[in-house]
């Protein structure tokens, strides 16, 4: 029984581990914190960072090779985005800290190697 559960605990992990890797064709979701905002379908969500008087509402998710080591989203990430009627506040940029745009809402997608974080601003902070 436990050399059952133990073959059933490996596969469950290999397979997971390939699931969990950016791939555009996998198709994207929207986010948990704003529905508005997509995150690859196969990114996993873990424990986001705590919220401040600056951020309303965060989501932290797990991807394999979703940024290089400078933290630079996928091309096809930021199309994505844009697609979803989001415009990157270029000027903002600061780093692997991404700032969008959309009908008076702030997100700010900070990524990382195998991370990424996604912030909606509350709606005191004007950039």
């Amino acid at each position: 029984m436990k050399r059952i559960a133990g073959i059933l605990i490996i596969g469950v992990w290999l397979l997971s581990g390939c699931s969990y890797t950016f791939a555009h064709e996998d198709g994207y979701r929207m986010a948990v914190i704003n529905e508005g905002f997509p995150v690859p379908n196969n990114a996993y969500e873990v424990k986001p960072e705590d919220c401040t008087t600056e951020i309303a509402k965060s989501a932290k998710y797990k991807m394999n090779n979703i940024g290089d080591e400078e933290g630079t989203p996928p091309p096809e990430y930021l199309k994505e985005i844009e697609k979803w009627g989001w415009t990157e506040m270029l000027d903002e940029r600061v780093g692997n800290v991404h700032y969008f745009k959309k009908n008076g809402k702030i997100m700010s997608l900070i990524i990382q190697r195998d991370v990424f974080d996604v912030f909606e601003m509350s709606d005191e902070v004007k950039l």
